[in-house]
């Protein structure tokens, strides 16, 4: 009788690790790291130790600043075979990285997108570290990030920002704008829109969709060549979402080769938005980021539209 009592007891302690477990991996995907870390702290209190838990300790600790320990959980983690964890590979990169460890950071790089090839937080760090060496390869990487999660904002301002170093046009301004959608009230969306404005100034001269002056390939290019803003200061927003509503509705017949089909993902939302008449709610809300007042005047006289493109968007 005992012992039925002894496994009833240890029932009821793993069912309450497990609901411990799926809050606390929930509440970090949520980045609410320090209730997550208390929940699956709790989990390993009631015994449920395995590799998912302790990949989202890693990571825990890794955005708490705690290399040593990250580390430490995730050697652990990778043990376990039957419930492998992505957080725990990525908690290994970041932590060697923070260590100076470059080739261990690259071998466990490596390893976890053999095992996790969609992962989009270790595609996005696999790109944000190789753009630098190798443009195409990071372009790639972050783009396959895009296709995995359309919603990281961090991918599609990296590759953006890359793309204009590169001396690219279209390339550059569509996941600008993409980031901008997501976060049009950022800290630094002011800044993107200054960047996507001189962006439109240098391509009125190339007349390309990439620069004269660039190697950039040209597989992925449009009609559309942005008319070099030479109005007053009060003009300005009106001329940014003239020139941004045209690059989107010139995107339906964007010319894209094989080499480069990951860009689709663009060309389809883009191309999408326009035909259902959301493009111009599009480029007010992406305006709103350095012209505001200008920006809440449009949506506040078009707000059933201007609600129809968010209603859209949260089907997505």
């Amino acid at each position: 009788m005992a012992l039925f009592v002894m496994a009833g007891q240890f029932a009821f302690g793993q069912i309450g690790g497990l609901e411990y477990k799926g809050r606390g991996l929930e509440l970090l995907n949520e980045g609410k790291t320090d209730s997550a870390m208390v929940y699956l702290n709790q989990a390993v209190l009631k015994g449920v130790t395995d590799g998912e838990v302790l990949g989202g300790l890693a990571l825990a600790y890794i955005q708490k600043g705690d290399a040593e320990r990250a580390l430490e959980k995730a050697v652990e983690a990778r043990k376990d075979k039957q419930y492998p964890s992505a957080d725990a590979y990525l908690a290994g990169v970041l932590a060697h990285d923070a260590m100076g460890n470059v080739s261990q950071r690259d071998r466990w790089l490596d390893q976890g997108l053999k095992a996790f090839p969609a992962d989009y937080l270790l595609l996005y760090h696999a790109g944000r570290i190789i753009i630098p060496f190798d443009s195409e390869e990071g372009e790639r990487l972050l783009l396959r990030s895009i296709h995995a999660y359309p919603a990281f904002g961090s991918a599609h301002i990296l590759l953006g920002e890359n793309m204009y170093r590169r001396g690219e046009n279209l390339k550059a301004a569509l996941p600008l704008m993409y980031y901008l959608l997501l976060h049009q009230d950022a800290l630094n969306s002011g800044d993107v829109v200054a960047l996507i404005e001189r962006l439109y100034d240098s391509w009125s001269i190339s007349k390309e969709s990439v620069s004269k002056v660039s190697k950039a390939s040209k597989g992925f290019t449009v009609d559309y060549v942005p008319t070099a803003y030479t109005g007053g200061p009060d003009d300005k927003g009106e001329w940014f979402v003239a020139e941004s509503l045209a690059l989107m509705q010139s995107v339906q017949t964007a010319s894209v080769s094989s080499s480069d089909a990951l860009w689709i993902f663009y060309s389809d939302f883009y191309g999408q938005l326009s035909r259902l008449g959301f493009d111009v709610p599009m480029a007010h809300h992406i305006a709103y980021s350095r012209y505001p007042a200008d920006a809440m005047e449009w949506i506040n006289e078009n707000a059933q539209l201007y609600q129809m493109l968010g209603d859209w968007l949260m089907v997505l």
